[in-house]
Protein backbone atom coordinates (compact mmCIF):
# COMPACT_ATOMS: atom_id res chain seq x y z
CA UNK A 1 0.00 0.00 0.00
CA UNK A 2 1.18 3.17 -0.95
CA UNK A 3 1.13 6.98 0.96
CA UNK A 4 0.50 9.84 -1.59
CA UNK A 5 0.79 12.79 0.21
CA UNK A 6 -2.14 14.80 -1.91
CA UNK A 7 -0.13 18.36 -1.14
CA UNK A 8 2.60 16.97 -3.08
CA UNK A 9 0.36 16.18 -6.16
CA UNK A 10 -1.81 18.83 -5.94
CA UNK A 11 -1.51 21.52 -3.88
CA UNK A 12 -1.99 22.77 0.28
CA UNK A 13 -4.87 24.54 -1.19
CA UNK A 14 -7.59 22.39 -3.03
CA UNK A 15 -9.74 24.34 -4.76
CA UNK A 16 -10.63 23.14 -7.87
CA UNK A 17 -13.52 20.23 -8.64
CA UNK A 18 -10.91 19.86 -11.80
CA UNK A 19 -7.98 19.04 -9.67
CA UNK A 20 -9.23 15.49 -8.33
CA UNK A 21 -9.64 14.52 -11.86
CA UNK A 22 -6.16 15.14 -11.77
CA UNK A 23 -5.24 13.14 -8.66
CA UNK A 24 -7.50 10.09 -9.80
CA UNK A 25 -5.28 9.97 -12.76
CA UNK A 26 -2.29 10.30 -11.36
CA UNK A 27 -3.37 7.02 -9.00
CA UNK A 28 -4.73 5.06 -12.29
CA UNK A 29 -1.34 6.09 -13.81
CA UNK A 30 1.10 4.87 -10.78
CA UNK A 31 -0.89 1.42 -11.20
CA UNK A 32 -0.98 0.72 -7.86
CA UNK A 33 -3.86 -1.34 -6.31
CA UNK A 34 -4.06 0.27 -3.07
CA UNK A 35 -3.05 3.77 -1.87
CA UNK A 36 -3.39 5.75 1.60
CA UNK A 37 -4.23 9.25 0.68
CA UNK A 38 -2.23 11.58 3.50
CA UNK A 39 -3.87 14.82 4.30
CA UNK A 40 -1.50 15.83 6.65
CA UNK A 41 -0.13 18.93 5.01
CA UNK A 42 -3.33 20.38 3.34
CA UNK A 43 -4.08 23.93 4.70
CA UNK A 44 -7.22 24.51 2.80
CA UNK A 45 -10.27 22.85 1.23
CA UNK A 46 -13.07 24.45 -0.92
CA UNK A 47 -16.43 23.05 -0.19
CA UNK A 48 -16.56 21.85 -4.19
CA UNK A 49 -13.26 20.25 -4.30
CA UNK A 50 -14.50 18.26 -1.25
CA UNK A 51 -17.69 17.43 -3.35
CA UNK A 52 -16.15 16.22 -5.93
CA UNK A 53 -13.28 14.50 -3.96
CA UNK A 54 -16.32 12.62 -2.12
CA UNK A 55 -18.15 12.06 -5.71
CA UNK A 56 -14.90 9.93 -7.56
CA UNK A 57 -13.28 8.83 -4.17
CA UNK A 58 -15.87 7.87 -1.72
CA UNK A 59 -18.87 7.48 -3.55
CA UNK A 60 -17.19 5.35 -5.59
CA UNK A 61 -15.91 2.60 -3.41
CA UNK A 62 -15.39 -0.81 -6.03
CA UNK A 63 -16.19 1.27 -9.17
CA UNK A 64 -12.11 2.60 -9.08
CA UNK A 65 -9.24 0.20 -10.61
CA UNK A 66 -7.90 0.71 -7.25
CA UNK A 67 -8.74 1.32 -3.43
CA UNK A 68 -8.40 4.50 -1.22
CA UNK A 69 -7.92 5.20 2.30
CA UNK A 70 -7.91 8.66 3.77
CA UNK A 71 -5.64 9.39 6.49
CA UNK A 72 -4.79 12.17 8.56
CA UNK A 73 -7.51 14.25 7.49
CA UNK A 74 -7.93 17.95 9.69
CA UNK A 75 -11.22 18.32 11.70
CA UNK A 76 -12.44 20.89 9.53
CA UNK A 77 -11.79 19.24 6.14
CA UNK A 78 -13.21 16.12 8.04
CA UNK A 79 -16.55 17.75 9.39
CA UNK A 80 -17.12 19.56 5.58
CA UNK A 81 -16.68 15.34 4.29
CA UNK A 82 -19.20 14.64 6.92
CA UNK A 83 -21.78 17.55 6.06
CA UNK A 84 -21.33 16.38 2.03
CA UNK A 85 -21.88 13.02 2.84
CA UNK A 86 -25.02 13.73 4.39
CA UNK A 87 -26.33 15.78 1.45
CA UNK A 88 -25.02 13.20 -0.81
CA UNK A 89 -27.44 10.31 0.15
CA UNK A 90 -30.85 12.23 0.33
CA UNK A 91 -33.45 10.93 -1.79
CA UNK A 92 -35.26 13.80 -3.25
CA UNK A 93 -38.85 13.47 -4.02
CA UNK A 94 -41.62 15.66 -5.37
CA UNK A 95 -44.66 15.75 -3.24
CA UNK A 96 -47.87 13.77 -4.40
CA UNK A 97 -49.71 17.23 -4.13
CA UNK A 98 -48.07 18.42 -7.29
CA UNK A 99 -49.94 17.80 -10.42
CA UNK A 100 -48.53 17.03 -13.67
CA UNK A 101 -48.93 18.97 -16.18
CA UNK A 102 -48.03 18.32 -19.99
CA UNK A 103 -48.01 20.86 -23.40
CA UNK A 104 -48.07 19.79 -26.37
CA UNK A 105 -46.82 22.56 -27.88
CA UNK A 106 -44.60 25.97 -26.83
CA UNK A 107 -48.15 28.21 -27.71
CA UNK A 108 -49.43 25.74 -24.48
CA UNK A 109 -46.94 26.26 -22.52
CA UNK A 110 -47.07 30.00 -22.79
CA UNK A 111 -50.79 30.45 -22.52
CA UNK A 112 -50.67 28.14 -19.55
CA UNK A 113 -47.85 30.25 -17.51
CA UNK A 114 -49.50 33.46 -18.80
CA UNK A 115 -52.79 32.54 -16.77
CA UNK A 116 -50.77 30.71 -13.60
CA UNK A 117 -50.21 32.93 -10.56
CA UNK A 118 -46.99 31.89 -9.64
Amino acid sequence: MRTIDITQILSPDLKSRLRVNDLRLFIENSQENDVVLDFSNVKFATRSFIDEFYNVFIKNVGVLPFKVKIDNVPEDINRMLESVSHTQTRVKTVPSHIPEVSFRTTDELIKYLSTSSI
